[in-house]
């Protein structure tokens, strides 16, 4: 006997609302490709071709490791330097002014102006796009985790003191498990900031990753590896907030 709503469950298991949106929007594009050339459009077969292609010669394995190697070093160390923001913040009512202060102003800082400053600075090298997802991504991540600091309910601080609680151990039972939270909600938004930002320095001062390759493909005329790329990059980012961002939130949810 099937089970109350067992359709509705199959239909949201398997996404098809969302499939057939797909299959609109590629039978839309075909239309758009077929009136106006694949330079201006590829087809969606030709994408689907061209993806086969760099993962037959590997060559998807060379850029986009290239990439990431550069996200998380320049990610890594901006998720680092916010993690010593937030605990400053928590620590110091003096502190914390400072840190909002800095923060508003590197989120004031377009992204264009840290990509002028790394290629004066370190010229056309890998630390120019990490340069640049450093200064970018460490915001995003530093005001996540202030926010969290500051949201930490001072009852159970107070609580704490009651039952008089080392400070370590306030801070490993109350002050983490109510910023954690915080910080992997930056650190999600931060990495796909982080992708984004340093796809574009790539495209001024390297010689290897999914931003030159996309560049180089635009130059020798080859749209339809643009299009190849820009679908390597959407891939990377939903493996990713998939497989670890889901999954952390997941562990800490048991953890808390």
């Amino acid at each position: 006997m099937a089970q109350p709503g067992g359709g509705r469950d199959w239909v949201a298991r398997l996404h098809l609302p969302t499939l057939g949106v797909m299959l609109v929007i590629a039978a839309v594009w075909s239309l758009l490709s077929w009136r106006y050339g694949a330079y201006v459009l590829p087809s969606p077969a030709s994408v689907v071709r061209g993806f086969g292609e760099i993962l037959a010669t590997g060559e998807v394995w060379t850029h986009t490791g290239a990439s990431l190697y550069r996200i998380l070093v320049g990610f890594g160390g901006a998720v680092g330097l916010a993690v010593l923001m937030g605990l400053a913040a928590f620590l110091s009512p003096r502190a914390r002014g400072v840190v909002h202060d800095v923060l508003a102003v590197l989120n004031a800082t377009s992204v264009f102006v840290w990509i002028v400053i790394s290629i004066i600075w370190f010229g056309l090298s890998n630390w120019a796009p990490i340069f640049t997802t450093f200064m970018i991504t460490l915001p995003v991540v530093a005001s996540n985790i202030v926010e969290g600091v500051e949201n930490v309910d001072r009852r159970l601080l107070e609580m704490g003191d009651v039952y008089r609680l080392p400070g370590r151990e306030k801070f490993r039972s109350i002050v983490i498990p109510s910023t954690l939270p915080y910080l992997v909600a930056g650190m999600k938004v931060g990495f796909g900031l982080a992708l984004k930002v340093s796809v574009v320095a790539e495209i001024f001062g390297v010689t290897s990753g999914i931003g030159y390759i996309m560049n180089y493909s635009r130059e020798i005329l080859e749209t339809q590896m643009v299009f190849v790329w820009a679908l390597v990059m959407i891939l990377v980012m939903m493996v990713t907030d998939k497989l670890v961002f889901d999954a952390v939130s997941r562990r800490l949810a048991r953890w808390r």
